[in-house]
């Protein structure tokens, strides 16, 4: 759609739903934008004006944290009943989750306007 047209209400909701499975499957909203041709920023803009879009669109990005806990208290159970050793390290893993204390992941798309840092040792080739 040319830039300035406003989207209708059909249209939202089926570029919305065309996110789900690449929110789900752990995509940034950046990527996900990307990866169906919307403007990062559109969607910006419509969760910014929406609460309830924003709650929606974070809820797809939990899908995949819920399955992993989901994974992980069977495999905690299944560990306990066969008194398999690592079901401490389950345990550890799932109590670390639940409190949120693993650092989120960040993409990094050089969008930001930071340099590189420069090489600590610059190898030069001899050409033969």
């Amino acid at each position: 759609m040319a830039q300035g047209k406003e989207w209708n209400t059909e249209e939202r909701e089926t570029i919305i739903q065309s996110l789900r499975p690449f929110l789900e499957a752990g995509f940034s909203r950046n990527r996900a934008c990307e990866s169906i041709g919307l403007t990062p920023s559109t969607l910006s803009n419509w969760v910014k004006a929406d609460d309830a879009l924003g709650m929606k669109l974070q809820g797809m990005e939990n899908t995949l944290n819920i399955l992993a806990l989901a994974n992980i208290a069977s495999a905690i159970q299944t560990e306990a009943e066969n008194e398999d050793p690592r079901k401490e390290m389950s345990r550890w893993y799932a109590e670390r989750r639940m409190k949120q204390e693993f650092s989120t992941r960040t993409e990094s798309t050089g969008a930001d306007g930071k340099d590189l840092p420069t090489p600590i040792v610059n190898i030069k080739r001899n050409d033969v």
